[in-house]
C-alpha cells in the first residue's frame, strides 16, 4: 500500500515556472536551467524504480512512503527517496539517475564519476546519504520501542551507470536487481518481527512527520516575464484579453485555460495571495475594472471586502 505517493516536488514546479518566465539572456538562466535538468532527471529515475516495484510480490502487510521529507532533532533535513516497510524489515532506498564510470574512495568518502568525454566530477557520496537516513530511522524505531532490521541501499536507475570495482561490498545495485535484493533480504529475515497493527502505526507516524520543503528564489520580480503566456509559442509570447477571451496576436491561438497556468506561476513564484493591484501587475492588465471582472471568473477564494479584498490561490 502506498501511503505517500511520489509527486513532482515544489522545487521542480518552481524552477519550471521560473524557466518559462526568465529571459534566456538573464545571467542566472543557465544556472537555474541546469538545476531543473538535474531535478527532472532524478524524478525520472525515481519513476523508473517505482515501475519496478509494480512487478514484485511483497509480504502482507506492506507500506510505501516515497520522497519523505522531514526534519530531525538537530534541525537538519532528510529527503528519503523510498521507504518500504514490511513485517520482516524496513528498507531505505537512495535513488540515483546518473551516468558514467562511478568510483568510491572510501577512506576519503569521495565519490566521483568519469563522463563519456573523460571529465572527472566529484559528487555527493550517496552511501553517506543513505546511511544517514538509516541512522535516523533506527533512532525513530528506538524511540517507538520497535525492534526491526533496517536495510538500506543505493540504486541506480540507468544502465549507463557503470559501477567500478571500488563499489564492491557496498549496498548498491542497478534497478534490475531490486527484486533479487528484496528476495535475498526476505530469505535472510524470513520470520515476521512486527505485527500488522504495529507496522501500520509506525508507517502512519512517519507520514505525519512529512514536511514538504519549498525552495525560496532570489530572482527580483522585475526580472521575470509578466502576463499570460501563449502555450502555442515557445518564446514567451504574451496573450491579450479581449471580449472575455485570451488570444495570442502572434499565432492567433485562443486559449482561456492559459490564464490558469499563469495563476499557478504566480502562486509558485510570488505568493499564494493576490490583490487586484498585484493581478494587474503580473497579468499585464491595465484596467482595475477589467482585472476585477477576470478575478471573479477565476477559481479563487476571496477574503475581505472592496479594496481590501485578497484572493487565495488553491493548488
Amino acid at each position: 500500500m502506498i501511503i505517500l505517493a511520489r509527486q513532482q516536488s515544489e522545487t521542480q514546479k518552481i524552477l519550471e515556472a521560473l524557466i518559462r518566465r526568465l529571459p534566456k539572456a538573464h545571467t542566472a538562466y543557465t544556472n537555474y536551467y541546469e538545476q531543473l535538468r538535474r531535478i527532472q532527471a532524478g524524478y525520472a529515475g525515481e519513476q523508473r524504480v517505482d515501475a519496478e516495484w509494480l512487478e514484485m510480490d511483497y509480504p502482507h502487510p506492506h507500506y510505501f512512503l516515497h520522497d519523505l521529507q522531514t526534519i530531525n532533532r538537530f534541525g537538519t533535513t532528510h529527503q528519503i527517496d523510498t521507504i518500504f516497510l514490511c513485517p520482516h524489515f524496513i528498507m531505505i532506498l537512495e535513488i540515483k539517475n546518473i551516468t558514467g564510470y562511478l568510483e568510491l574512495d572510501e577512506p576519503f568518502t569521495q565519490f566521483t564519476r568519469t563522463t563519456a568525454n573523460g571529465n572527472v566530477e566529484g559528487m555527493n557520496d550517496p552511501f553517506h546519504q543513505v546511511r544517514r537516513h538509516a541512522m535516523w530511522m533506527k533512532e525513530m524505531l528506538q524511540v517507538e520501542r520497535l525492534e526491526i532490521p533496517v536495510k538500506y541501499a543505493v540504486i541506480f536507475a540507468t544502465k549507463n551507470a557503470i559501477l567500478s570495482q571500488s563499489l564492491r561490498g557496498q549496498p548498491v545495485f542497478h534497478v534490475s536487481g531490486l527484486r533479487y535484493q528484496v528476495n535475498a533480504w526476505l530469505q535472510q529475515h524470513h520470520e515476521a518481527i512486527v505485527d500488522e497493527a504495529e507496522l501500520q502505526r509506525f508507517a502512519n507516524l512517519l507520514l505525519t512527520m512529512h514536511t514538504p520543503m519549498k525552495r525560496q528564489l532570489s530572482i527580483p520580480i522585475q526580472d521575470i516575464v509578466k502576463g499570460v503566456l501563449c502555450p502555442g509559442c515557445s518564446n514567451g509570447q504574451r496573450m491579450s484579453y479581449h471580449y472575455k477571451n485570451w488570444y495570442c496576436e502572434c499565432c492567433g491561438l485562443v486559449d482561456n485555460h492559459a490564464v490558469l497556468s499563469a495563476l499557478e506561476d504566480y502562486r509558485l513564484l510570488i505568493s499564494e495571495f493576490l490583490t487586484n493591484k498585484s493581478f494587474c501587475e503580473f497579468f499585464a492588465i491595465s484596467s482595475p475594472n477589467v482585472a476585477y471582472r477576470i478575478l471573479q471568473q477565476l477559481p479563487l477564494k476571496a477574503v475581505g471586502t472592496k479594496k481590501h479584498t485578497r484572493y487565495w490561490i488553491t493548488e
